[in-house]
């Protein structure tokens, strides 16, 4: 080979090399090494617990709602209440058509007229007054079915006008608590 040559074909090497060496990738940048682990607390996180599913109660069927009671001393009613034979002493009537008449001696009398409450009632009891309430007895009875020993218990409305009206607060006699429990005006 001629002397002419050779240094065209170093020179030529070295183009390729350094062609070559600048078509690489170039040197890998020194990599930091990681810091070695180091313990740290992770903090605990909480999960709360599901709270257990509360029961729930079942309904309970309808009950019967008791029937109330009459209104008895212990309410504050809207009209007064006699509390005394005194307050109803006297002669009353209902329509025109039954009458009754108290006397001071605690007894009364039924009667279907007016003249017959002395000579003919069909019912004669003894009355007395435990605070507003109005405590009935039969002593006797014609014509009308009769209640022996049961004893009625019952209030008396003091109304406007100088009306009354008897009302049952407890009475296992129903004949006499349908007949006695009205609404009276005074004969006058």
């Amino acid at each position: 080979m001629s002397n002419q040559r050779l240094p065209q074909q170093i020179v030529a090497v070295a183009l390729v090399t350094l062609l070559l060496a600048g078509c690489s990738a170039p040197p890998a940048a020194p990599v930091a090494e990681a810091p070695a682990a180091t313990s740290t607390p992770v903090p605990t996180v909480v999960t709360p617990t599901p709270e257990p599913p509360t029961a729930t109660p079942t309904p309970q069927p309808p009950t019967a709602t008791p029937t109330p009671e009459p209104p008895t001393s212990t309410s504050t009613p809207a009209f007064p209440l006699a509390a005394s034979a005194e307050e109803i002493v006297g002669t009353w009537q209902q329509s025109g058509v039954y009458y009754i008449r108290f006397y001071d001696d605690g007894t009364f009398h039924q009667a279907e007229a007016l003249d017959k409450l002395d000579s003919q009632p069909y019912v004669v009891c003894k009355f007395r007054f435990e605070g507003t309430q109005m405590y009935i007895e039969e002593i006797s009875v014609s014509g009308v079915p009769t209640c022996g020993g049961k004893i009625g218990v019952y209030e008396v409305r003091l109304l406007e006008g100088g009306k009354i009206h008897i009302a049952v607060v407890k009475d296992t006699c129903s004949a006499r608590a349908g007949d006695i429990s009205r609404e009276y005006e005074p004969v006058r």
